[in-house]
């Protein structure tokens, strides 16, 4: 499975206009098709959707190994579940609804269990401002960012992750999370607060301003 570089073109940037009718109906003929009993078709779905969801699964629990662990977990109840599938709704948004769901169980499972203690490689120079998560992303290790998210509740680490690292758009993300687009715009901006405001307790920076809402 590949890391967050595998995901900038996530999602988020095949849901609009042809593209999203034309990714629903192809996932939906790879659903009929498994659904007639051709197992072939599930591993299409999984192929294709593997890396994205083991990203987002990842930047939620912080562990490569919970995250292959839950990503595999995911599938199996997909693969279970597929019959119950409403026809007609998006594959993505139901798939990445039970990664998120998934992943936040594990990650409060596991609260407490692990250290995560701050490299010193983590003095580095950025702006936290401007997009805060991938201002980071750019000017530090992935793995100290991720250290970073770790520090947040997970109702803010899912937020992120969905939004800066899946590239959804607030519409998207309300989707996925089950909330009104205003609620999604009020988490999605609470959760940048957080970031920077430990991103700041990290680097010593301590900027004004702050990102406008989407």
């Amino acid at each position: 499975m590949q890391r967050r570089e595998s995901c900038a073109q996530g999602w988020g940037t095949a849901v609009n206009g042809e593209q999203t009718v034309a990714a629903t109906d192809a996932d939906g003929a790879m659903i009929a098709r498994f659904l007639a009993g051709d197992r072939a078709a599930f591993d299409s779905l999984f192929w294709k959707y593997q890396d994205y969801v083991y990203n987002i699964v990842h930047g939620i629990v912080g562990s490569a190994e919970d995250a292959r662990d839950v990503t595999q977990e995911v599938f199996v109840q997909v693969y279970r579940s597929l019959p119950k599938f409403r026809r007609g709704s998006r594959f993505a948004t139901w798939l990445y609804r039970i990664a998120v769901n998934r992943a936040v169980d594990c990650a409060r499972a596991t609260r407490g269990k692990k250290g995560l203690p701050l490299d010193e490689t983590l003095k580095a120079s950025a702006d936290p401002d401007q997009n805060p998560l991938l201002a980071a992303t750019r000017r530090v290790d992935e793995d100290a960012v991720q250290q970073i998210l770790m520090l947040l509740p997970v109702q803010h680490r899912n937020v992120l992750v969905l939004r800066y690292f899946q590239g959804l758009s607030v519409e998207e993300l309300a989707e996925v999370v089950g909330c009104s687009v205003t609620a999604a715009k009020v988490r999605l901006h609470r959760a940048r607060l957080h970031f920077k405001e430990k991103y700041r307790a990290v680097f010593g920076q301590d900027k004004g301003g702050g990102e406008p809402l989407p």
